[in-house]
Order: structure tokens, then C-alpha cells, then sequence
């Protein structure tokens, strides 16, 4: 009895082994052939994958969230008319993953200032920053008041960050992104989240989705997530000694709520605690509307998928408005 549980276990180790080497492999192989979408940057040691099209000014960057990816946001860039659009892979995530993540947003500003460099962009740009990312946008917007014509946040977190994140450790079974963001790097160092990723189902039927569910499989996702994660205070900091936001237009588009209690569905929260969670993101994330006299909020079309994916002409359209007003 004793020799047969062995050779199960060691069937098993196996098995385990084997799925550990052929996700490597696989996902190796991503990184060693980036999508022919897009291009790199090279500037001050730093090897940046991104994705430029159309032409026209003022020109879009897209800030992709904490753990997300820039093509995500591809079929939103692909529908917005008539003006360049720039989205890009933060130091650490995907393609670009050959450097690492510093999480501050100083930084952040500096990279954008190098792509419109890079891009010879003249005219003060419009900055669509996606959740946490926000922040960076934040920071940009009043560092460098003159080089931004306006921005655009989607689902941004909250500007009082600290008084979002107190209440919801009120919840008390509530998964933040950091502990999701450690199991799932422990889990795809060993080759099981493959098994197990929620992306390979939400992503598959879409264009992109096959680069984007492996671009999740990446270790290098998680550990510059984390990162991120943890370098906010200090970011939030940096936008305090920086000045107020400057008086430009600021849309703020907000996902259906059903959406957002489903994110935090599969991000391992129990419908409960998701709803809980949902309804304090919406009450606290409103404070985003006074940063700017200028302010207006755009509710999208509630939906239980991904709604970057699912309704991209709905948020492209948002974005084609304030490049009109300012034009």
C-alpha cells in the first residue's frame, strides 16, 4: 500500500514538473516575440514595448492598470478617430518586462515625457489612465499643467486612497489586490495558474485575447503589480508636494456596477463582500469629479464582462468627445 501511494506521489511531482517546464516554455516564447502591433523604445537602459496609431493632434496616452495589460485597451485604440494614440507596457509588465518597475509615479511622468519625445508629439496631450493608474495620470496633470490638454479616468480609484482602503479592510474577507496579486505569481512561477486563469475564458473570443490571457501567465505581471501596489503612498505623496490639479477637461467614466462586483467576483471575493466593496468604490471614487471645475461623469452600459473588450466603441466614443472639444 505504502509503495503504491509513493508511486502516485511521485507520479504527481511528476505531472507538476512537467506542467512547470511546458508553461515556462510557452510563455518564454511569448516574450521572445512580441505582437508586430507595436514597437520598442529604447531610452536610458530602458527597452519599452508600444503601440502607436492614426494621426493628429492632441494626441491620446493610455495608462493601463495595476496588473492589466496596454493591449487591453487595443480595441478602444483602434476605434478612436482621427488622432494618434499611444498606449504602452510599464516597466516590468509584458513586453517590457526586461526592466524593472519602480511603481513611482515621478517615474511614470518621466516615461511619458520621453514617448512624446520619442513620438515628436508638439501639443499638450490628452491622458487616459485606467483604475489605479490614476494615479500617474494625477501626478502628470500637475507636474506638468502645460503639456495636458485633458484627461480621461476609467473607474479611477479614489483620491482619498487611504480613507477607500480603511473601509474596505472593514470587510474583513475582502482579497485586495496585493494578495491576489502574490498568489497568482506564486501560482503561475509554478505553471499552475495556466490551469486555473479566469483570462483564457474572459479574453478568448476577442481579438487580442490569446496575447493577452498568456501575457497573464508572466510572473513578471504579478511582481510588478506588487510593486506598484506598494509604492502608492509615496506616489500620493509626490502628487501632494506637486500642486493642485489643473483646471482642464476631465472625464470620468465609471463601469456598470454589476461589472465591478463581477471583477471582484473573479478576483476570488464572495458576491457579498463584492457588492459591499462596489458600493464603497462608487461612494469614495466620486471625489475624482472635483478635481476640476471642468468635470463630467459618463456611466457606461452595465455589463458582466470585460468592458474594455466588450464595449470599446462606447469608451472610444467618450474619448473622441474631449479631443473634439479641445480641438
Amino acid at each position: 500500500m505504502g509503495q503504491i501511494v509513493l508511486i502516485c506521489a511521485g507520479g504527481i511531482l511528476i505531472v507538476l514538473a512537467a506542467l512547470l517546464v511546458i508553461s515556462r516554455m510557452i510563455n518564454k516564447r511569448w516574450h521572445k516575440q512580441p505582437s508586430d502591433e507595436g514597437k520598442f523604445l529604447d531610452s536610458s537602459g530602458k527597452k519599452l514595448f508600444y503601440r502607436a496609431k492614426g494621426k493628429g493632434d492632441p494626441a491620446v496616452i493610455i495608462l493601463h492598470n495595476f496588473g492589466s495589460s496596454s493591449m487591453e485597451w487595443w480595441l478602444v485604440q483602434n476605434e478612436i478617430q482621427n488622432t494618434r494614440v499611444i498606449s504602452f507596457e510599464r516597466p516590468g509588465y509584458g513586453w517590457s518586462s526586461g526592466c524593472q518597475a519602480s511603481g513611482l509615479a515621478s517615474d511614470v511622468s518621466v516615461i511619458i515625457d520621453t514617448i512624446i519625445k520619442f513620438e515628436r508629439i508638439k501639443r499638450p496631450v490628452i491622458l487616459v489612465a485606467d483604475g489605479f493608474a490614476s494615479i500617474y495620470a494625477h501626478h502628470y496633470a500637475c507636474t506638468r499643467p502645460n503639456q495636458v490638454a485633458g484627461v480621461v479616468l476609467f473607474n479611477p480609484i479614489p483620491v482619498d486612497y487611504r480613507h477607500w482602503t480603511s473601509s474596505l479592510k472593514e470587510l474583513k474577507d475582502y482579497k485586495f489586490p496585493e494578495q491576489i496579486a502574490r498568489k497568482r505569481m506564486s501560482l503561475s512561477k509554478a505553471g499552475l495558474f495556466r490551469l486555473f486563469s479566469p483570462y483564457k475564458r474572459q479574453f478568448g473570443q476577442y481579438k487580442f485575447g490569446k496575447l493577452i490571457a498568456e501575457f497573464h501567465n508572466s510572473p513578471a505581471v504579478y511582481a510588478a503589480s506588487m510593486t506598484e501596489h506598494s509604492m502608492i503612498e509615496k506616489s500620493i505623496e509626490e502628487i501632494r508636494e506637486s500642486g493642485s490639479f489643473p483646471n482642464i477637461p476631465l472625464t470620468i467614466l465609471f463601469s456598470g456596477e454589476e461589472a465591478a462586483i463581477r471583477q471582484w467576483v473573479r478576483s476570488g471575493n464572495s458576491d457579498y463582500t463584492a457588492r459591499q466593496a462596489a458600493r464603497i468604490y462608487r461612494i469614495l471614487s466620486m471625489d475624482n469629479f472635483y478635481l476640476s471645475t471642468r468635470s463630467q461623469l459618463v456611466e457606461l452600459q452595465d455589463s458582466v464582462k470585460h468592458v474594455l473588450m466588450e464595449d470599446p466603441k462606447s469608451i472610444a466614443a467618450c474619448i473622441d468627445n474631449m479631443v473634439r472639444s479641445i480641438r
